[in-house]
């Protein structure tokens, strides 16, 4: 029996689709954010041995794991696996596994472009200048050297954007209270949350999604940030208060944000942070450069195969 690979919410990189049908495997593919009633059907109709995960409306859940009868692999296209009930899929004996390390550094990349943009102002001068005002006392641009970043998250994204910062001469903090202790040699460990936002210039958000990190940034916290201070979301919306932030935002508490992710995605049209002049935002593609989406996408491809052929995954890559 030919065996078959469901790809949920997005297409692979044609050079991952290429590692799957090299093998003989029949490749499936549907439209993102579809939704769960769509995706048991998926699963009835197509009987997946694997399934790769991209961009769901909603979680991934044990009903529609066990829709087909023969899945055996769930690949998520990435790192977050907040979309996918990992405990349901233990339990079921179904290995979950991700692409640790595959987008890092277009995270970072990304993260530092939107730092950089806010900084430098430079969204409200590309406004000025396209509505006819040339206006050079209207630039309130800064330097990043010598500023204090404060990151929120210390994994491999958050210390590649450590690195990146320092070479530009800012000052870097981290808090993370998961990450080994040498790993913050040459920057500065922060232990305490509030004091790390309430000392930073910038904070970038580089922490998974977790009971513990829903609403970590709440109004409280925003509160205790730097008035003039940025904000930047390259993680999951959900981590924060987005009702607080456009408060905060409005007010001149907080001096402008740079988001790729949302509480919903895809967010509403009417979402308040879209008509604020002070926010840069992107459709959570920081992790999807065309580099990261082929590593991505081979690397999902062989970590289904590999199963299928009965071979053992490196626990790095194995979500818990």
């Amino acid at each position: 029996m030919q065996r078959t690979v469901l790809v949920l919410g997005g297409e692979l990189a044609p050079e991952g689709r290429e590692v799957l049908e090299k093998e003989g495997v029949k490749v499936v593919q549907t439209k993102p954010y579809i939704d769960r009633q769509t995706v048991i059907g998926l699963m009835r109709e197509h009987q997946p041995d694997g399934a790769i995960i991209r961009l769901l409306a909603d979680v991934l859940g044990a009903e529609e794991m066990q829709a087909g009868g023969r899945l055996r692999h769930i690949a998520k296209h990435g790192v977050g696996t907040n979309d996918i009930d990992v405990k349901a899929a233990t339990e079921l004996g179904i290995p979950v596994s991700m692409t640790t390390g595959s987008n890092g550094i277009s995270v970072a990349e990304h993260a530092l472009a939107l730092i950089m943009a806010l900084v430098k102002d430079f969204s409200r001068q590309d406004a000025l200048i396209r509505s006819g005002t040339w206006d050079k006392g209207q630039y309130h641009g800064r330097e990043l050297r010598g500023q204090r970043l404060g990151l929120v998250g210390f994994g491999f994204i958050g210390q590649t954007l450590g690195k990146m910062a320092k070479a530009l001469g800012m000052e870097v903090s981290a808090f993370d209270p998961h990450t080994p202790a040498e790993a913050f040699d040459g920057f500065t460990r922060e232990t305490d949350l509030d004091k790390l936002l309430s000392t930073a210039d910038i904070v970038s958000l580089h922490c998974p999604l977790t009971p513990e990190t829903r609403d970590l940034i709440d109004a409280r916290r925003i509160g205790l940030m730097k008035r003039g201070a940025f904000l930047v979301n390259t993680a999951r919306g959900e981590v924060v208060d987005e009702t607080a932030l456009v408060d905060a935002l409005k007010s001149g508490h907080l001096a402008g944000a740079g988001l790729d992710s949302f509480a919903v995605e895809p967010p509403e049209k009417d979402n308040p942070l879209f008509s604020l002049p002070n926010t840069i935002v992107t459709p959570h593609v920081a992790g999807v450069t065309l580099d990261a989406k082929r590593a991505m996408s081979v690397i999902s491809a062989e970590h289904v195969l590999a199963t299928l052929r009965g071979e053992a995954l490196h626990p790095r890559f194995l979500a818990r």
